[in-house]
C-alpha cells in the first residue's frame, strides 16, 4: 500500500496519508481519497491489483457494506483476469452465471448490445434479470438488490 500511495501522492501527502493509516476512522476516508485518486488515472486498467480495485469499489455510495463492496473488487478482478466474459446461459451457471452478467454488462454492455442485435442473442436486459435472480439463488442479496447500481458504477468507472 505504501507504494501505491507513494506513486499517487507527493512526499508531503503520502506521509501525511501513513501517519493517519493506523487510525481506523480515518483509513476508510483515506481509503475514499486513494480511490478517487485512482479513478482519475487514465492508466488504471493497466495496473488494477486487487488492492486498488478495493479502494475504487469502496466508493460506492449505494453499498451496504465493506464486504459488498469486496466482494465486488474480487469478481472485477476474476473479470479482467478471464479470457472470454461474456455469458452463455446454456454453459454457465450459479455465480460464474452471475460474475459474468455483472462483468459483462458493466464494462462491455456494447459487445452484449451488438451481439443482441447481429446474433439473435438475449438483450442484456435479460442478462440483467440473469444477474440479479443468480446473485440472489447464490445467497448475495445485497448485489443482487444493487445490480443495476454497480452495472452503472462499473460503467462509469472503466469505461
Amino acid at each position: 500500500m505504501a507504494a501505491l500511495i507513494d506513486s499517487l501522492f507527493s512526499k508531503n501527502q503520502a506521509n501525511a496519508i501513513r501517519k493517519l493509516w493506523s487510525d481506523q476512522t480515518s483509513r476508510l476516508l483515506l481509503e475514499q481519497e486513494i480511490g478517487k485518486k485512482l479513478i482519475s488515472d487514465e492508466t488504471v486498467l493497466d495496473k488494477l491489483p486487487f488492492t486498488q480495485l478495493m479502494l475504487i469499489t469502496s466508493l460506492s455510495p449505494f453499498s451496504n457494506s465493506e464486504e459488498e463492496s469486496c466482494i465486488v473488487a474480487s469478481i472485477i478482478y476474476w473479470g479482467i483476469k478471464e479470457r472470454d466474459i461474456l455469458p452463455m446461459v446454456a454453459e454457465h451457471h450459479g455465480k460464474e452465471l452471475a460474475y459474468r452478467c455483472l462483468v459483462s454488462l458493466g464494462m462491455f454492455k456494447k459487445a452484449l448490445t451488438a451481439r443482441w442485435k447481429r446474433h439473435a442473442s438475449p438483450a442484456p436486459v435479460f442478462y440483467r434479470e440473469v444477474g440479479i435472480r443468480s446473485f440472489s439463488q447464490i445467497g448475495m442479496e445485497d448485489i443482487s438488490c444493487h445490480f443495476k447500481q454497480w452495472e452503472n458504477f462499473m460503467s462509469e468507472i472503466f469505461l
